[in-house]
């Protein structure tokens, strides 16, 4: 039902047709003196932020007239406050374009609560990858293969109504796996409560994000791969089943493509309903050419990201046939992506680092603190979430300064701080 599109001359050219030659003319000048926002729906440290920022960092030079490319972050509730701001608040003369998570055109389909938008009037511009997302144990669990997990429970981390719960959750219910979600994580919170032996293992987890974050996993063989799930397999994981060849019957084979075909999109950028059809076509080539650039390619191969683009048409081509499934089998996959099991919340651990602070990133957004041992930890800040006080006085993240004696009370490095305490 979503059989991967070839990405082919002839699929970006009928991606491309989209106006004359007389109103792309008027794209090309458009843009000359212009700023042009990409407004990420997820963090910064993340997979969808990095691709973000990186195709920031290039696509200007593709853009005719070569505008000033600003990469800004929206976080909140999975990225649907950025999908309705660009479909809503934004201009929509093609200086916005949206970063947003993969589910996002999807949420709609099942009901969900929050978006205020049409995913078939979005202007898909593109992904810079096809991501293949996958079920991992912990070596020493014994679990070596998703039929082990059809006998054996595992116990894995959850980070709310997301692949890492989604996922699982319809692995159980069609498949007959035993995965029993801890919920109330962080993405990359989960791989430290594995390391913790608080859960053994995670669900729905990027390949590209695991590569990035945990290589060294790999590597060591810290972890067994279990399946691959998307609607393609991808060679470099080996000899791991897809999860559409696990299907029982052709129903549950269209429930599977249903629920895996967000993967396809990996990390799609998007721009408003009302976007003219020349800016898109401009923005789309644009694109195309980013994605190409040895530049960009190299600086994502650094960070272990893959780069195996998908167009704007492609992703247009896989919402529509989405939203034209049968009203049964879009009741079906939705039910399955519920989690079945009793939900447990976690227990985050907390734990207290002292260091002088050795960079600051965005105002305080981001910190680095080097201890006396002379490693080197991070925290993320929030405005709203984190207390920080300095001298015993609460204030406000953009007054630490580098060189500052701080103590740093969160669940480890990399995690978002609690409390900070500064003198």
């Amino acid at each position: 039902m979503f059989k991967q599109i070839a990405y082919t001359s002839m699929a970006i050219a009928a991606a491309f047709a989209l106006s004359s030659p007389a109103s792309a003319a008027s794209g090309k000048s458009f843009y000359k003196g212009k700023t042009v926002k990409i407004i990420v729906g997820a963090s910064s440290g993340g997979g969808y932020g990095t691709y973000a920022r990186t195709v920031g960092r290039y696509i200007s030079e593709y853009i005719p007239g070569k505008p000033r490319i600003i990469t800004q972050f929206m976080q909140g509730a999975a990225s649907i406050r950025a999908a309705n701001f660009v479909y809503n608040v934004a201009p929509q003369d093609g200086t916005v374009i949206g970063a947003v998570q993969r589910a996002i055109p999807f949420l709609p389909l099942y009901g969900k609560r929050g978006p205020k938008y049409d995913p078939q009037k979005f202007n898909y511009v593109g992904s810079i990858n096809n991501e293949v997302s996958v079920c991992v144990a912990w070596h020493t669990t014994g679990i070596k293969t998703i039929q082990d997990v059809m006998k054996k429970e595992l116990i894995i981390g959850g980070a709310g109504a997301n692949d890492t719960e989604n996922f699982p959750s319809a692995l159980n219910n069609i498949l007959g796996t035993k995965f029993k979600i801890i919920t109330g994580y962080t993405g990359v919170g989960i791989n430290l409560a594995m390391e913790r032996k608080e859960v053994y293992g995670r669900c729905g987890w990027s390949w590209t994000s695991f590569k990035n974050q945990k290589s060294e996993w790999i590597k060591g063989k810290k972890v067994n791969i279990l399946i691959q799930l998307s609607l393609k397999k991808l060679p470099e994981i080996g000899n791991v089943p897809l999860v559409t060849e696990l299907a029982k019957n052709a129903e549950d084979r269209q429930i599977f493509e249903l629920v895996f075909a967000p993967q396809v999109m990996g990390r799609p950028f998007l721009m408003g309903p009302g976007v003219p059809a020349d800016r898109l076509k401009t923005i789309r080539t644009a694109f195309v050419a980013v994605a190409k650039d040895p530049r960009l390619i190299k600086e994502l191969n650094k960070q272990s990201m893959d780069v195996s683009p998908v167009t704007g048409g492609e992703i247009q081509t896989i919402v529509a046939k989405a939203y034209k499934t049968p009203k049964s089998i879009v009741d079906r996959a939705r039910e399955s992506m519920s989690y079945k099991g009793k939900r447990i919340k976690a227990k985050i651990k907390m734990v207290k680092d002292t260091g002088t602070i050795s960079k600051i990133i965005k105002g305080g957004r981001k910190l680095h603190m080097k201890l006396a041992n002379g490693k080197t930890v991070k925290t993320s800040v929030s405005g709203r979430r984190t207390k920080v006080f300095i001298g015993g006085k609460k204030t406000k993240r953009k007054k630490i300064k580098m060189g500052m004696t701080c103590t740093f009370n969160y669940p480890g490095t990399g995690q978002r701080a609690k409390r900070i305490d500064c003198k």
